[in-house]
């Protein structure tokens, strides 16, 4: 997965990221039964969803067989990090982002991922 800087994602690409960080390498089929209903999409929606966050450099489109996969080409701790650097400054108008302690009931990310969160923050402070 990249850590350098890709387009902020829009709100369903977040909700697509997040699948792909906790199941790597999902069909259209798959992401489409798991966030269609929420978005109001078709399966032809998501392909298109799927597409558009290929070139924007999101994520992966993986060839294999009769059915493409996709994977997340973004790590997450990165984007997240950028994401609440981003917020912090521009929204809040805080000198530094919260701590990372702040996201420890978090369902999305693990110790291990909030501890590297931090280490992020902290250097996107400097």
């Amino acid at each position: 997965m990249s850590d350098s800087p890709s387009p902020d994602p829009t709100k369903p690409e977040l909700a697509i990221l997040k699948l792909l960080w906790r199941e790597p390498h999902l069909t259209a089929r798959a992401i489409h039964s798991e966030i269609g209903q929420k978005f109001d999409w078709s399966y032809s929606t998501v392909r298109t969803v799927l597409e558009r966050m290929s070139e924007k450099g999101l994520i992966f489109k993986n060839t294999d067989g009769a059915a493409n996969t996709y994977s997340a080409s973004v790590g997450k701790i990165a984007l997240l990090g950028r994401i609440i650097s981003d917020f912090s400054a521009r929204v809040m108008e805080l000198d530094a982002p919260p701590t990372a302690a702040f996201f420890a009931d978090s369902k999305l990310l693990d110790d291990d991922e909030i501890a590297e969160l931090e280490a992020v923050l902290r250097e996107a402070d400097k």
